[in-house]
């Protein structure tokens, strides 16, 4: 049975989720969300498995599995140590309501800041496909509004989350290709209209797909669903700059989920706190 959506965080006077209060919790769903949804939402963990905070386990093959929150049947190879699994659509569901309703009402300019305010909401987790959805959303949204069609923004969101939708969770491991960076070549088929049929618009929505794939693969393994998000989102601002003619002001950032992340790269990763933050955090705008 689907799994109802919870009601995101108010949003702040930029349209973006507002960041906790030093000392207070951190803002969750309405305790009035339908289903009581707003009550496992706010007790989740924010890594690993999302019914008892196990470490995930990931094998070769996939095996017949049960979502644990909504009983959905299908195939998967994650599981936690425990035995649960939970469903894509249960895993980020509501994150992807909240990221559409916020990427089409904001009217900030810069793709990074609006991935970086989402990130700081609750439903967003750790890691998981909701990424695969939150960047070409957050582009779409940036590129509207440095275009001067914010009345467009909503629509082309909208149809960011039904191209993104088909892309699960793992396939970077799995297929060989991050959700995050195939993200990019939805936001440049978006924005420049192509189709199977088109000649250049076809062109560039593959070169962007190409160009943040090679980006996220040379930061190296293992998977992290912030890093490689934000390398997707200057991967695309560089290539809208130099291919589409929109600059659209973007820059690193130092990461603020680098201590929740057991393989997280530490200084390995440009946007680690201790490794780059002065140098992630000062880079030239893109």
């Amino acid at each position: 049975m689907p799994t109802p959506a919870a009601t995101p965080a108010p949003a702040s006077a930029e349209g973006l989720p507002p960041s906790p209060a030093p000392g207070a919790p951190p803002a969750g769903p309405s305790a009035t969300a339908p289903g009581g949804i707003a009550a496992r939402v706010e007790a989740a963990p924010q890594s690993g498995c999302l019914v008892c905070g196990a470490e995930l386990v990931y094998r070769i093959g996939a095996a017949p599995v049960t979502c644990a929150l909504c009983g959905a049947a299908g195939a998967s190879s994650a599981t936690c140590a425990a035995g649960h699994f939970v469903c894509d659509a249960c895993h980020s569901g509501s994150a992807k309501d909240v990221i559409e309703r916020t990427c089409a009402a904001t009217e900030l300019r810069d793709p990074i800041a609006i991935v970086q305010g989402l990130m700081r909401h609750p439903s967003v987790k750790l890691h998981g496909p909701e990424h695969h959805f939150l960047v070409p959303a957050a582009l779409l949204a940036a590129w509207s509004n440095v275009r001067g069609e914010p009345e467009r923004r909503a629509e082309r969101v909208a149809e960011a989350r039904r191209r993104s939708d088909p892309i699960v969770g793992g396939m970077c491991g799995y297929q060989g290709a991050c959700g995050a960076a195939i993200g990019t070549g939805i936001f440049a088929s978006v924005a420049t209209g192509a189709t199977p049929l088109s000649t250049g618009p076809w062109r560039q929505a593959n070169a962007m797909t190409a160009r943040a794939l090679d980006l996220v693969a040379r930061s190296g393994g293992p998977r992290c669903c912030k890093r490689d998000t934000f390398l997707s989102v200057l991967a695309a601002a560089r290539f809208a700059r130099s291919n589409l003619g929109v600059a659209l002001p973007a820059r690193g950032v130092a990461c603020e989920w680098s201590d929740r992340n057991a393989q997280c790269l530490g200084e390995g990763c440009a946007f680690h706190r201790d490794a780059a933050g002065a140098r992630a955090g000062s880079s030239p705008r893109t």
